[in-house]
């Protein structure tokens, strides 16, 4: 893969705000539920996962990648282990504004430029922010509906932030205080993306989805996620996200 592609697949971001829906106020009540969510996202210290992830794209073969992802705190580490024309490629996120890419076939590490990061990864209905995001504080949360088993909030940029979304649907589950179900809107409104998150098992009080699927509404295309392995709090070096190990 060219490293031009893999630029023109990342592409550019667009400063985001809201203009054809009301504005979301905090209350209370959201901000109690995502506050608890984020906690129960953020409650390993470790995390190693082995991913399957097929896409489907109308009028085009399926496309199935093999994936290794390390996380620790906002760091993150992804390998490519399949197909061949992918293996060995690594993305690694220090942050969400640094950001760096090793293809085998130049053998070199070259950062991504952060207004590229909300864009497709690798033809991939995610984005890297899709799969990095752990956190919402660049949103106002407001609650929309609540029942026995579930929350549903509405998230809107807060005053002053530039985000990849203009508004975001988000349905928690009581149980576990973890996301089932994310809509992506853009700023005319319009449903942009729709995640789920199925499958939730957990390693003490740290819960993980076993399938995430991403639907792309404005390109026709599906990515699945299926986890085939997860290590919970099990001890990973911190040189494992350097940008020396993207070399190794």
């Amino acid at each position: 893969m060219r490293f031009s592609r893999f630029v023109s697949i990342l592409a550019t971001a667009v400063a985001l705000g809201l203009s054809h829906a009301p504005a979301a106020l905090a209350d209370d009540a959201a901000d109690t539920a995502l506050a608890a969510t984020e906690a129960a996202m953020n409650k390993a210290k470790t995390l190693y996962f082995d991913y399957e992830a097929k896409t489907a794209e109308s009028g085009r073969p399926d496309k199935t990648v093999g994936i290794n992802v390390w996380m620790k705190g906002e760091k993150r580490l992804a390998e490519f282990t399949a197909p061949a024309d992918l293996k060995g490629t690594k993305v690694l996120i220090l942050s969400p504004t640094e950001m760096y890419v090793y293809l085998p076939s130049f053998g070199k590490v070259r950062r991504i430029a952060s207004h590229t990061s909300d864009q497709s990864a690798f033809g991939m209905a995610f984005s890297q922010e899709d799969l990095a995001t752990q956190k919402y504080g660049s949103y106002t949360p407001a609650v929309s509906s609540s029942s026995g088993k579930e929350v549903k909030l509405t998230l809107t940029p807060r005053s002053g932030q530039t985000t990849s979304y203009a508004k975001i649907e988000m349905t928690i589950t009581k149980d576990k205080n973890v996301p089932s179900e994310l809509k992506y809107y853009n700023t005319e409104g319009k449903l942009v993306k729709t995640e789920t998150r199925t499958g939730y098992s957990c390693d003490g009080d740290v819960c993980t989805p076993g399938t995430l699927k991403m639907v792309d509404h404005t390109r026709n295309l599906t990515t699945t996620l299926t986890r085939k392995k997860v290590k919970v709090n099990e001890a990973i070096n911190d040189d494992t996200f350097s940008k020396r190990n993207l070399e190794k």
